[in-house]
């Protein structure tokens, strides 16, 4: 277990535990999609990159996206490789009864890069009588 990965060298840590085929359970501060935005810590899901397409492929991918509006992006971001970890649970500050989870990870940012939403599970405890709500949603 691995309280607040907040740094390079803990990032580093954890995936290199997990490579080894331990299972992990960690903390780190924000959603998925702040973790895309810090540099420090996104190797927690599988790194990005930003590559230059070629006038083909930038097409190809203008036209995979439905067209962009005429728009052709010769950039494009991607993962790069595997996040540490296959499902994040999202908990939001003073909501501790409501957790989002995101099932596959690798898939969630992947989706995220490609403008789209994402699944994850929302689950509401009552902390009347502790029965718990799940529904899927979209991110």
């Amino acid at each position: 277990m691995i309280d607040e990965i907040g740094r390079p060298r803990e990032v580093e840590a954890a995936r290199t535990v997990k490579q080894r085929g331990v299972r992990i359970i960690a903390s780190a501060h924000g959603d998925l999609r702040s973790l895309m935005k810090n540099k420090e810590l996104r190797g927690l899901i599988g790194y990005l990159e930003t590559v230059t397409l070629g006038d083909a492929a930038a097409e190809k991918e203008a036209h995979r996206k439905g067209g962009a509006n005429g728009r052709i992006s010769k950039t494009q971001t991607q993962r790069i490789g595997e996040p540490t970890f296959d499902v994040i649970v999202e908990v939001s500050r003073g909501k501790f009864n409501e957790w989002r989870v995101v099932k596959d990870a690798g898939r969630a940012v992947d989706n995220i890069l490609d403008d789209d939403d994402y699944f994850a599970e929302m689950r509401i405890r009552d902390s009347n009588d502790g029965a718990v709500i799940l529904e899927l949603t979209q991110a």
